[in-house]
């Protein structure tokens, strides 16, 4: 689904991620998405790779349904919850799910991980950098001297790469970064891929086939 890249630390968290979804045959662009979702009731995110549909679930469920002050009572009661909308989905179509925010209890961000491979168990972040999909040969040395342009770096790296596979994660479109804090988040659009608009153009045939 995705490229997802992210600094996580006690004070600040930085999230990059691009906006290309695509089609069932992992091969053709289907639309341009927002994949970066700002809780800011939470002082925190929701991102996630795979399933689309089930991300997008759990964001409605969040919205709609969750009661809680902070990021900690609200991650130790998710796993029940995201098992339940996963049934809705075919077992192959694998989901996971990032959740960050700030615990006021701990005065400190805090990082969660729930993968439909391991029956979304809560998993805690420990804090670090980190991308997916991986790319062994970028020099992550100062990253945080200039987060944008090596996000920019990384991520055209991790598009060259993908697109060279039959089956592709499918990463394209714009990146967008989030920068959280405690008490503030900021988004923005901070790149464009050079094949925006042909892949936009692949995305309006498509349309039009269907018709």
């Amino acid at each position: 689904m995705t490229a997802l890249n992210f600094i996580f630390e006690e004070e600040v968290i930085f999230i990059a991620m691009d906006t290309l979804s695509i089609s069932t045959d992992k091969r053709t662009p289907y639309k341009f998405v927002s994949k970066i979702f700002p809780l800011p009731h939470l002082r925190g995110a929701l991102c996630g790779t795979g399933n689309l549909d089930l991300v997008l679930d759990w964001h409605r469920e969040i919205q709609k349904n969750i009661i809680a002050q902070s990021i900690d009572f609200f991650a130790e009661n998710s796993t029940d919850i995201l098992v339940k909308l996963n049934e809705n989905y075919p077992k192959n179509a694998t989901t996971t799910m990032y959740q960050f925010g700030y615990s006021q209890t701990l005065n400190k961000f805090r990082g969660f991980v729930f993968r439909s491979t391991n029956k979304f168990k809560l998993e805690e972040l420990t804090f670090c950098t980190a991308h997916r999909p991986p790319v062994e040969d970028f020099n992550f040395d100062n990253f945080e001297n200039n987060v944008d342009e090596n996000f920019i770096k990384l991520m055209t790296m991790q598009k060259q790469l993908d697109d060279q596979k039959p089956d592709k994660a499918g990463i394209g479109g714009e990146i967008h970064r989030l920068i959280l804090m405690k008490n503030a988040s900021k988004l923005d659009i901070i790149h464009r891929f050079p094949d925006y608009e042909m892949q936009y153009r692949q995305m309006l045939r498509k349309l039009s086939d269907l018709k």
